[in-house]
């Protein structure tokens, strides 16, 4: 078998700055130069002068004109991905280092999904500070998709992903895994509702209903996947609203229908005229998992991380 030789890139060859990530990124946005460089808050002809220097370094065309607008060909495509990654990259180093000057020595991100219970975070917070005050959490839900592709790239330090299943089974190498609890999806309708006085619901029940949700994207182990998917069953209207509390107002108003954990409804829906019904004449249970890189200088934040999380919702 042979062996893939190994890449080594020289960044000193680099040809391009900070300024031309920043441009690529802006003129994606943008149809002509002039708004792009009204955005970058520079000349139109500066701007100018910037691409073509860009491309003259790269010895490319990163844009092809028509007419006035410009369209952005496969090199500028490519670059973009790139210019997108380093500059995020950038930011959030710059972000690290102002905590350093806080007396903040590391910033632990935590990935959890939009569907997430966020009741544990104070006490979370307060423990943090009174046990490793080094570290700072940071809450991120860019990775609410792809949890672990996030961990593997490093954008997130510990991701909370929930499953259909009591154990998470992942590569012991690489992963460190440590259950939570049980929780369960509820189907959420107002009092008024035809569904309000149901025992449960099958998916069946949904298939003429307004779904309301926070994402159109299926999210693994949720209401998709575990309940829609099996059944061969999609609700006749999807509306997708970004905020849950904007989605309980819907629901109690009668607009609509969605699907929750139990452990976030037990704070949305206080003092409001809406009820939770079960999927399935069994329920549908999900199981919350701490998932964390294994790493010696994130598994004592992570181990503080999970007991008190399980102190809070047990």
């Amino acid at each position: 078998m042979k062996s893939v030789p190994y890449f080594f890139m020289d960044v000193s060859k680099s040809q391009l700055n900070i300024s031309h990530l920043k441009m690529i990124c802006v003129l994606e946005q943008f149809d002509t130069v002039k708004e792009a460089a009204q955005a970058l808050f520079i000349t139109q002809p500066a701007l100018t002068n910037r691409i073509r220097e860009a491309e003259r370094r790269l010895n490319t065309k990163l844009f092809i004109r028509r007419g006035r607008k410009i369209v952005m060909s496969n090199a500028g495509k490519r670059l973009v991905i790139s210019a997108k990654k380093i500059l995020e990259e950038l930011a959030r180093a710059e972000h690290d280092i102002n905590r350093l000057t806080d007396g903040v020595e590391r910033v632990m991100r935590v990935g959890l999904p939009h569907y997430a219970s966020f009741s544990w975070l104070p006490s979370v917070v307060r423990v943090f500070k009174e046990e490793m005050p080094e570290v700072e959490i940071e809450i991120s839900a860019e990775s609410a998709i792809k949890p672990l592709n996030a961990l593997y790239n490093g954008d997130i330090d510990v991701a909370m992903i929930a499953t259909s299943q009591p154990q998470l089974v992942l590569d012991e190498n690489l992963y460190q895994v440590e259950f939570l609890l049980r929780d369960e999806l509820l189907a959420c309708v107002s009092h008024s509702h035809q569904f309000a006085d149901s025992e449960y619901l099958e998916a069946d029940d949904f298939a003429e209903e307004t779904y309301v949700t926070n994402s159109t994207v299926p999210e693994t182990d949720r209401e998709y996947e575990l309940f829609f998917k099996p059944n061969n069953i999609i609700p006749s209207k999807v509306l997708q609203v970004g905020f849950n509390e904007a989605i309980m107002e819907l629901i109690e108003a009668g607009m609509g229908v969605s699907i929750f954990s139990q452990r976030q409804l037990n704070k949305l829906i206080e003092n409001r005229k809406v009820k939770t019904v079960r999927l399935g004449q069994t329920g549908l249970a999900i199981y919350w998992h701490v998932v964390s890189i294994k790493q010696e200088t994130v598994a004592k934040a992570t181990a503080l991380l999970s007991s008190t999380i399980r102190g809070q919702l047990n």
